[in-house]
């Protein structure tokens, strides 16, 4: 049955206004205190300044969406998040010529592809744990190993060596653990929804 606004309670207005926004706000404020941020420790403006919009962007949504819905809601938003990406990386990067041509932005779209198109593959809408996180983790490692070995094709290697492959890795293996498990916790509450509301099943 459909809701009226009547129906609108606190708890719509707290996860469809005011966590967005602050989530918003916050991926935002680290670009505009980078300076801050790298007097600190130079190695903050890269966890914070790329890193927080990178693993959302081009690794959970995908993952997420494709574990969920299927393969192709997955490769789908990972090539559009990922050329998004890709895009304001080269703008931020538009002073050197070197970073603006760097095969490695390419590399950002398509590994976004990968790992939401392959996650959907493997998974099939299963809603057991164990395959969730095995098409997590391998859809992840691909994705992160697939970016690492564009990186290295550009005509200015900025990622390289062992300290390079560890923070292109980590955080694509990490977000392979942690999105399964929030999909898993996704598809217990529409478990849930359904049999406390059976009129919602065709909703959910």
């Amino acid at each position: 049955m459909s809701k009226s606004l009547r129906d609108l309670t606190p708890k719509d207005i707290l996860f469809g206004i005011l966590i967005p926004t602050v989530v918003c706000l916050l991926i935002i404020w680290f670009p505009l205190n980078e300076h801050t941020l790298a007097s600190i420790d130079p190695a903050f403006q890269g966890i914070f300044v790329f890193g927080v919009q990178e693993v959302i962007m081009i690794v959970a949504v995908p993952m997420l969406l494709g574990l969920l819905w299927n393969k192709w809601a997955g490769g789908v938003s990972g090539f559009l998040l990922g050329s998004i990406y890709a895009l304001w990386y080269g703008l931020y990067g538009s002073m050197s010529p070197m970073w603006i041509h760097n095969i490695g932005l390419l590399g950002y779209l398509l590994s976004a592809m990968l790992i939401g198109y392959m996650a959907g593959a493997l998974n099939q809408k299963s809603t057991k744990l164990p395959r969730l996180l095995f098409s997590g983790i391998i859809s992840a490692l691909v994705g992160g190993l697939f970016l690492f070995f564009t990186e290295q094709q550009a005509t200015q290697v900025l990622v390289y060596g062992e300290y390079g492959f560890f923070v292109t890795m980590t955080p694509r293996l990490v977000f392979g653990v942690v999105v399964p498990l929030v999909a898993k916790l996704v598809l217990r509450h529409q478990t849930n929804v359904v049999r406390q509301h059976p009129e919602a099943a065709g909703h959910v």
